[in-house]
C-alpha cells in the first residue's frame, strides 16, 4: 500500500462520509501542527478523465470544512506515512507561508478568449459564462528555467489590455493573482475571501459585458493556482 496524499491543510475536521478516488478511508496525519490528508491505495492512479473529476470533488469537500488547503497535485504518493512526515517537516516553512496566505480564501478563474492565437483580440459579442473546471498544472519546478518562466508569463499577462477592466472590477477583493496565457486562451486564477464569491462573479460579468471581452468565469475552488507545488 502507497500513502496518496490529497492536501494540506491546518487542524481541522474531516468531512464524514467522504473517500479517496479509489473510494479508499481518508484520514489526517498530523506533522508539526499541518496536516496532510491521505488516503492508501494499492497503486499509483492513473491520471483519467474520471479520476481526476473524483480527485477535485474530494478536494473540494475537504475545502469546505478546512479553514486553509493547499491542493496536491493529482497522483501525489509516498512510499509510506515516514516518508510523507519528512518531505513536509522539509518543507514545513514555506508550506505554514502558504496556508497563511489562503487561510479563508478561494480560487476563482477567469479564462479570456481570443478569436485567433495571433491577433492578441480577445473581444467578441460571446456572452460571459459561468462553468466548472480544474486548472492544468504547471509542473516546472526547476530554479532558473521556472524564474524565467514566471517572468515571461507575468510579462505576458501585462501586456494583453483586456484584462485591465476586470482586474479594476475586481481589485478591492483580489488577495493574490496568478495568469497565465496559452495561445488564444489567457487564465486568470485571483486568490479572493470565501464570503466574497458572488459579488466578485457579479463584477466580473459586468466588466465583460460594458467592454465586450470573451470569457468565462469559475469557482470558488480550492485555491489549486496558489497551493505553489508545495
Amino acid at each position: 500500500m502507497i500513502v496518496w496524499v490529497y492536501a494540506l491543510i491546518t487542524p481541522s475536521r474531516l468531512p464524514r462520509g467522504v473517500t479517496g478516488v479509489a473510494a479508499e478511508p481518508l484520514r489526517g496525519v498530523m506533522v508539526d501542527g499541518i496536516v496532510a490528508v491521505v488516503g492508501h491505495v494499492r497503486r499509483r492512479p492513473a491520471a483519467s478523465a474520471r479520476n481526476l473529476r473524483r480527485f477535485a470533488s474530494v478536494v473540494e469537500s475537504i475545502a469546505g470544512r478546512a479553514s486553509a488547503i493547499l491542493p496536491a497535485r493529482f497522483g501525489s504518493t509516498f512510499t509510506d506515512v515516514t516518508e510523507l512526515t519528512l518531505v513536509v517537516r522539509s518543507r514545513q516553512a514555506s508550506i505554514r507561508e502558504r496556508l497563511r496566505a489562503v487561510r479563508g480564501r478561494a480560487q476563482m478563474t477567469v479564462r479570456l478568449i481570443g478569436s485567433d492565437p495571433g491577433d492578441g483580440s480577445f473581444r467578441g459579442q460571446t456572452p460571459v459564462t459561468s462553468r466548472s473546471g480544474v486548472r492544468p498544472r504547471n509542473d516546472s519546478t526547476q530554479g532558473t528555467q521556472y524564474l524565467r518562466e514566471r517572468m515571461e508569463m507575468l510579462r505576458s499577462a501585462h501586456e494583453i489590455s483586456e484584462l485591465a477592466p476586470v482586474r479594476a472590477a475586481v481589485r478591492r477583493l483580489v488577495r493574490d493573482e496568478r495568469v497565465e496565457r496559452r495561445g488564444s486562451i489567457a487564465t486568470v486564477h485571483h486568490l479572493i475571501p470565501r464570503a466574497a464569491a458572488e459579488r466578485y462573479l457579479a463584477a466580473v460579468e459586468r466588466a465583460a459585458v460594458e467592454t465586450s471581452v470573451r470569457l468565462s468565469v469559475s469557482g470558488p475552488w480550492a485555491p489549486y493556482a496558489f497551493a505553489e507545488n508545495w
